[in-house]
This record gives structure tokens, sequence and C-alpha cells, in this order.
């Protein structure tokens, strides 16, 4: 289950609070591209939230198999963890899905989870499991951004 199916789920049994987080969803998802990506930015920026790495790209063909949004995000970043929470990304962990065959892992979120994309596509999944259902966000900075 996605950390978003997660939080939803959470917050479900008390209905305002639960509305609170849908509305917040959307509103991330509805942004422009670029708005989010800065919002993300900004959080990632902040080094008591966030642990970052940022480094020139290494030799990693792997990270040729993805999308270019996460091309260009890795390009920056070695790594970005949350300081709050399990989410991490990183130039290490890219590499095929040991929970979703076919599927590029690029980090993970929780206990068991990974953060996952179809080569050369920056959609990411949140999987614990091969038949999990798949609902993703368009790109690595939304799941960044609702991490907030």
């Amino acid at each position: 289950m996605s950390s978003l199916a997660n939080l939803l789920l959470k917050w479900k049994s008390r209905t305002r609070e639960y509305q609170d987080a849908q509305a917040y969803i959307q509103k991330v998802l509805a942004l422009p591209f670029n708005e989010v990506k800065q919002q993300a930015l900004n959080l990632i920026a902040d080094s008591h939230r966030f642990h970052t790495i940022e480094a020139p790209p290494a030799n990693n063909p792997a990270i040729e198999r993805l999308g270019p949004v996460l091309r260009e995000f890795f390009s920056r970043f070695e790594s970005v963890r949350d300081m709050q929470g399990d989410f991490y990304v990183g130039r290490s962990a890219i590499g095929d899905s040991c929970l979703r065959p076919g599927f590029v892992k690029i980090g993970s979120d929780f206990e068991s989870s990974e953060l996952v994309v179809r080569p050369g596509e920056d959609r990411v999944f949140i999987v614990t499991d091969p038949e999990h259902r798949l609902d993703g966000l368009p790109t690595i900075y939304h799941n960044i951004c609702l991490l907030a």
C-alpha cells in the first residue's frame, strides 16, 4: 500500500481530516509541474527535514532507464532522505525492483516498500508486493510535496 493510501486510510476515520487530506492531494496534483518542482526543491532544501547529497552524476547506466524528470533529478541529487519518515531515493538504490518485475526501483518509503517506476517513465509507485494495485503520482516532485 502506498504511503499516500496509508495516510488516507489513517485519516478516513476522522472525516474532516480525511477530507482535508484528499483536498490537499488534489491541490498538489492540480499544480503546474514547475510549481510542484519548485515546492519540492524548497522542501528538500530544509536540512532539518531532509538530508540531501548533491553530487555530479556517477557512472550508473541504470539512470538511463528512467524517465526524463527522474534522470534530471538524479543528475543533481545523489540521494534524498526524509529525516522525519522513511522516504529515501538515491542513485545507489536504482536497479531492478525485487517486488515488481519489469519495474525499476529508485528508493523506498516505509518498511518493506519500494518506490518504483516503469522503464522510461516518471510516474512513481509505492509497492509492497507483486500484486499491489498501482496508483502512483506523476513525478518524484509530487511525492516529495505530499510528504509536507
